[in-house]
C-alpha cells in the first residue's frame, strides 16, 4: 500500500529542502568506525526489491566508483547499473554515516546535494536521533518536518535470503509534521558489520541484499 499523498508530499519536500539541522537525543556509548559502510573502490552490492502484494521484482547492483569532494569533504561514490545514471555519495566518521544525494535533475529541486545522517553506530539499543527540515508546502507554507531514527536492533544476527549476517544494526525511520502529519513509520533499514545495508523494509516493498563483493 502506497503512503497517503500528504505523506509523500511532505517527505519529498523535506528531502529536497536545503535547510536542515540535526541533533542527537542520546549520548554516544562508544567511538564509532566505518564498519557498517565498507565502501572500498570496486566493491559491489547486488540487491532485489520485491513489491508487497504484487509479483514485481526489480534487481540492481551498486558499485563503489571512488571518491568525490563536495564542500571540502571527501565522499565515496556509489552508482547503480539500472541505466538511470543515478548515484549516491557516502561518508562516515565519529559514528555518523552520512548520505549525500544529487537530486538536481528533478524539476524545482536544489542544485546542491541534500545531506542526511542515516546511521549512528555508536548508539545503544532503543536510542534515537532527529533531523529537522524546514519545508514549504502549497497553501500551508513553511513548516518543520521532523525525521526520527530509532535503533531497534543492536549487535544480533539477521538472516537475509538464506545468508546469516552477524552484528546487525536495525534503524527505524519515522516522520512527522505537527499538526499536519502525525508520527508515521517510513522505513526500517538493517546494516551488517563489514557489509553495509542488507535489508530495507517499507509498507510497499522490501529490498534485500543478494550478494556482495568487498575489494
Amino acid at each position: 500500500m502506497k503512503p497517503p499523498l500528504l505523506i509523500a508530499v511532505v517527505l519529498l519536500a523535506g528531502i529536497l529542502s536545503a535547510c536542515k539541522k540535526e541533533k542527537s537525543l542520546e549520548e554516544p556509548v562508544k567511538t564509532g568506525t566505518c564498519d557498517y559502510a565498507p565502501y572500498s573502490t570496486g566493491s559491489t552490492f547486488a540487491y532485489e526489491q520485491v513489491a508487497i502484494g504484487a509479483p514485481d521484482t526489480f534487481r540492481y547492483t551498486m558499485e563503489v566508483k571512488g571518491d568525490s569532494v563536495v564542500g571540502g569533504k571527501t565522499f565515496r561514490v556509489l552508482e547503480t547499473d539500472d541505466g538511470s545514471g543515478s548515484m549516491s555519495l557516502f561518508r562516515c566518521g565519529g559514528g555518523d554515516y552520512i548520505q549525500l544525494a544529487d537530486v538536481s535533475e528533478l524539476t524545482g529541486t536544489p542544485s546542491e546535494p541534500v545531506q542526511t545522517i542515516y546511521l549512528k553506530d555508536n548508539l545503544a539499543l532503543g536510542k534515537t536521533w532527529e533531523e529537522e527540515f524546514i519545508i514549504d508546502l502549497p497553501i500551508i507554507g513553511e513548516i518543520p518536518l521532523t525525521v526520527t531514527y530509532t535503533i531497534i536492533q543492536r549487535g544480533t544476527g539477521k538472516t537475509v535470503l538464506g545468508t546469516n549476517y552477524k552484528d546487525v544494526i536495525g534503524v527505524r525511520m519515522d516522520i512527522s509534521a505537527d499538526p499536519f502529519l502525525p508520527v508515521t513509520e517510513l522505513s526500517t533499514n538493517y546494516y551488517a558489520k563489514g557489509v553495509g545495508l542488507i535489508q530495507l523494509d517499507t509498507d510497499s516493498d522490501t529490498t534485500r541484499l543478494r550478494s556482495y563483493t568487498i575489494r
